[in-house]
């Protein structure tokens, strides 16, 4: 390198991999580490960050690549960094978490166990219907194929559940099973596995007309909240016959730890055949580590002049 590139490290608080992360820059750079707001990316040729507002970019004048020690990136101006030919990269490091997450979802929704056992707490045997399903014997479709999408299906396969998924001219495993359309992915699945990333293009996609096609069955989102109408998956699990949701994803979070907030409209908190999760996928005990030790590798690899893995097409927001 002829270059001292100048960082920028935007983080909440610093913690220990942070700092190995900036130990580690300043070998090759200068690092400016700043908080989530309040700070000009002037000279600044490398962002680190979880979110980044279009505003940053009127100083951004030496800006190449920029760097998200996570996996969502609707939290950055991805057009414009189209516009200018910016480098985005994130990490897809626990992708095989999430999917496990996602898994246990399906495993726990299906099996009715968060039902029966809010009943067996209040000494309540009874219930119209005994009975549970099992994971094993259903057809699962996969609504997006990406990181987490692959690791969800080498789970789903590994315990001889049949796949099916959308065929977007991407390479696929042999055993999958490919259909033409989300009507047809509902078609032939008993369970969907949603984990599809935040775009114009996926806003509402799941709305009343295909809910309608999921009576007696199940959907479970790990992916990003926009892409499901919450009124009508509401709507198709108290009335349209529905088997269950487990949701992990909404459209906002608490401001604090300890404030207490129902993130949604309707009353999902009141139905037995969904379960409600809080933005847990992403929350494995290792996670942050395991993120800020992948973005550091994927910073040097840039450093030292090679492309970045993972880099986003911005264009199409992931």
């Amino acid at each position: 390198m002829t270059k001292k590139y100048r960082i920028c490290l935007s983080i909440s608080s610093m913690d220990e991999s942070f700092a190995k992360m900036a130990a580690a820059l300043s070998g090759f750079a200068e690092v400016a580490v700043v908080g989530l707001d309040g700070y000009s990316l002037r000279d600044t040729d490398i962002f680190i960050g979880k979110k980044m507002s279009a505003d940053k970019l009127k100083d951004a004048d030496d800006l190449k690549a920029v760097f998200a020690y996570k996996t969502g990136v609707d939290d950055f101006p991805v057009r414009e960094f189209a516009k200018r030919g910016i480098i985005l990269a994130n990490s897809h490091v626990n992708s095989r978490s999430i999917a496990q997450y996602a898994f246990s979802l399906a495993v726990t929704l299906v099996s009715r166990t968060a039902e029966f056992d809010r009943k067996m707490r209040l000494g309540n045997w009874a219930t119209d219907n005994p009975y549970w399903r099992s994971l094993f014997s259903m057809k699962a479709g996969l609504a997006g194929f990406g990181h987490i999408g692959r690791e969800i299906y080498s789970l789903l396969a590994a315990n001889g559940i049949k796949c099916y998924t959308t065929d977007r001219g991407k390479e696929y495993p042999d055993d999958i099973l490919l259909v033409n359309s989300l009507r047809e992915l509902c078609e032939a699945s008993d369970i969907l596995f949603v984990s599809l990333p935040k775009t114009p293009s996926t806003d509402n996609l799941f709305g009343k007309e295909l809910f309608g096609l999921l009576k007696g069955k199940y959907i479970v989102n790990v992916g990003r909240s926009n892409c499901i109408d919450e009124a009508a998956l509401f709507e198709a699990l108290a009335n349209g016959g529905m088997g269950g949701a487990a949701i992990d994803t909404w459209r906002e979070k608490p401001a604090s730890a300890d404030e207490l907030l129902l993130p949604f409209d309707v009353p999902f908190q009141t139905l037995d055949n969904v379960l409600l999760s809080s933005h847990k996928a992403m929350q494995v005990a290792d996670g942050h580590a395991r993120y800020v030790e992948d973005t550091l590798n994927n910073v040097l690899r840039y450093l030292n002049g090679a492309l970045p893995d993972n880099i986003v097409d911005c264009r199409k927001g992931y």
